[in-house]
């Protein structure tokens, strides 16, 4: 198990998505990335990983409704 924080300060967060921190600034302000935790200067790690699959087409970035999900798997039975 890693001794590493879940929380970073901007510096690491950029550095943990490989960009340049100024880019990360920028990425937050277009909501391309998560604000900082409420009353801190620190990011959690899965919130970014979290926008990095959305923006990576990983996850979809729009939550289906169950109902219609559930009726394009099954059909109209």
């Amino acid at each position: 198990m890693t001794n590493e924080p879940r929380l970073i300060g901007r510096k690491k967060a950029a550095e943990y998505c490989g960009i340049a921190e100024s880019t990360f600034s920028m990425w937050v302000a277009t909501n391309k990335m998560p604000a900082a935790i409420a009353g801190t200067r620190k990011w959690d790690k899965r919130a970014i990983d979290a926008k990095l699959d959305e923006i990576s087409g990983l996850t979809p970035s729009d939550k289906e409704d169950p109902y219609d999900k559930w009726i394009r798997e099954h059909g109209d039975d």
